[in-house]
């Protein structure tokens, strides 16, 4: 049975989602669950670091893609981390890259979040406690 980690941390602005396995129709109900219980505020730019996903199907893209709607009407926007193999090239030609922001890893995006005007630096909130989850 395909599964999917999931892990975030929060920084200022900015909530960082790590996920590893598969992203098809048995995970993303629990992935969309995730999004909500852990993005601080509707405002929040999405970080999803895909380093570790190995699949994502049609029902993936738009969970992806309905993040984007959500964080595009309270002025937040989703980046796409480190994708590689089937995940990269399925946002390649479906062309949703020229909605979403993809960078190398998240570092990187964290450093263009925090280059964009009126936001502050993403620092990572010790406030918050960082958490895990699998299906």
């Amino acid at each position: 049975m395909p599964s999917l980690r999931m892990h975030y941390q929060h920084h200022v602005g900015v909530t960082v989602i790590m996920l590893a396995g598969e992203i098809d129709l048995a995970t993303t109900p629990q992935l969309q669950d995730f999004i909500s219980e852990v993005r601080q505020t509707p405002a929040d730019h999405l970080v999803f670091d895909m380093t570790e996903v190995t699949f994502v199907d049609s029902s993936g893209l738009r969970v992806l893609l309905d993040s984007f709607t959500f964080a595009q009407q309270h002025g937040g926007a989703v980046h796409l981390t480190a994708l590689r193999g089937s995940p990269a090239r399925l946002i390649e030609i479906t062309k949703v890259g020229e909605h979403l922001r993809l960078h190398t890893s998240t570092e990187i995006a964290l450093a263009a979040i925090s280059a964009m005007p009126d936001l502050p630096a993403p620092t990572r909130d010790t406030s918050s406690v960082s958490g895990t989850r699998s299906s």
